[in-house]
């Protein structure tokens, strides 16, 4: 077995410092891509930033003389093979996926910054960063015509963020290595990690909040929070708020849209966060601008985000092994509920209003979709307008969903007129949903 002595160490020393430059590069390029996985996002399984990110990874390997094989986008591994008569297999896991970028970057959050000794940009640490750190391990190696006896395999993630889909993909249908390094922690070793818990509180409520939106994901603190009211006047809104540094408030069509930001950080580490939700729905429930229901739900949700640990939930708990419990309200969706398709409409400012569908299309597989539209308005400064007949719509099924930002209470079982058929075949169906704003989709062939 080869074992490493002095020289060699020097060596390393030596050859990393001689590589700064092109590690800076290497990783820059990774940074500058948004690789936010998205499930079902088009034809890749994690959205088509994630699958440019592996691209660009095994890209850059490449240069190297290693091959990066593409599992399908789900995931990519990098194999050199050991030189032993029974080699056992080494991983080491890194992942390409990162959080959403945030507010609030005095630098660019796409960028690769040297400042005082530290790089700065999403994913530099978390985990593009580790995951170049590996692939020179092995560029080292190459270079320098050490062989080990044993295969070593590193392993792109493209879904650590969102649940760990690639790696179960990759345990069904690839070789599972004997030993697993993780670069996602601290030197020198991880001796035990937090349990998980993801939980979904929902309550119907009523009154005059039309949205209340915060947050993409769930292991990040939001920096951003905001709610639509009906109901009550910006100069009422701005009196009853007073001059708070957090919290702005504009004008929204007929409704008042209040603002509140916060400073973001990782769920898991919230120390010196600021919760944008918890600023919002404190400083509502100081006041009396909510009606209703909506009011009490407010509340709640001031209270449930009042600290980080569970304290306001009930649930606080710490020890020393791991600490203190962090327990965290990151993402906030108002979903069908009190909102009219009126009030939906006048929050639109350039938009189609789309009455009567007819004939359409439909990919099974990738959900791509056009059709067309037989009767409609436009939407202007939130209202209807002139009518439009005769053109397409043309979009993604899961993309459309994840689009969606309202819903109104006006579902209804559509009268049974359509037809699905194909190859000659042909039955009649029938279909239902309430009036909903999707933020885009591509109408007769402009985005």
């Amino acid at each position: 077995m080869y074992k490493p002595d002095e020289a060699l160490k020097q060596s390393i020393d030596q050859w990393i410092e001689a590589n700064q430059n092109d590690f800076v590069r290497d990783l820059a390029k990774l940074v500058a891509i948004p690789s936010i996985s998205v499930e079902n996002d088009g034809p890749w399984p994690f959205g088509e930033e994630c699958k440019n990110v592996l691209d660009k990874a095994a890209e850059i390997a490449g240069e190297y003389g290693f091959t990066v094989v593409n599992h399908e986008y789900h995931c990519g591994s990098c194999v050199v093979p050991g030189t032993g008569e029974h080699p056992k297999r080494i991983g080491m896991f890194a992942h390409l996926d990162v959080v959403p970028l945030g507010d609030g970057w005095q630098y660019p959050p796409l960028g690769c910054t040297l400042k005082d000794g530290f790089l700065i940009g999403r994913g530099v640490g978390d985990n593009k960063g580790p995951a170049i750190c590996a692939l020179y391990a092995l560029r080292f190696l190459k270079e320098h015509k050490i062989e080990l006896k044993n295969d070593v395999m590193i392993y792109f993630g493209l879904s650590e963020e969102t649940g760990l889909k690639d790696i179960e993909y990759f345990c069904k249908t690839q070789q599972i290595p004997d030993l697993c390094l993780v670069t996602d922690t601290n030197f020198p070793i991880c001796y035990g990690e937090k349990g998980l818990l993801r939980a979904e509180l929902n309550l119907r409520t009523d009154g005059n909040l039309i949205d209340f939106h915060a947050g993409s994901v769930v292991n990040v603190i939001p920096s951003k929070a905001e709610v639509l009211l009906s109901d009550v006047s910006l100069e009422e809104v701005k009196r009853q708020l007073g001059d708070q540094e957090a919290l702005t408030a504009e004008a929204d069509g007929p409704h008042v849209r209040i603002t509140a930001t916060g400073i973001s950080r990782h769920a898991a580490f919230p120390e010196g966060a600021v919760n944008a939700v918890q600023v919002l729905a404190a400083a509502l429930s100081g006041t009396t601008l909510l009606q209703g229901s909506c009011a009490d739900a407010v509340k709640g949700l001031a209270e449930l985000t009042s600290d980080f640990y569970g304290a306001g939930a009930d649930i606080s708990f710490e020890d020393e092994a791991s600490g203190k419990l962090t327990a965290v309200g990151s993402v906030v969706r108002m979903e069908a509920g009190n909102m009219k398709e009126a009030d939906i409409i006048s929050t639109v400012k350039n938009g189609i209003f789309v009455d009567t569908f007819t004939n359409g299309q439909v990919q099974i597989g990738a959900g791509d979709f056009t059709f067309f539209v037989k009767s409609g308005y436009l939407i202007e400064d939130g209202k209807l307008t002139q009518p439009i007949k005769d053109i397409n719509i043309i979009g993604n099924g899961p993309k459309a969903l994840a689009d969606i930002t309202m819903v109104a209470d006006n579902d209804k079982i559509d009268n049974g007129t359509w037809t699905c058929g194909k190859d000659g075949q042909s039955c009649p169906v029938t279909c239902g949903m309430p009036s909903a704003l999707v933020s885009k989709l591509t109408v007769g062939g402009e985005s």
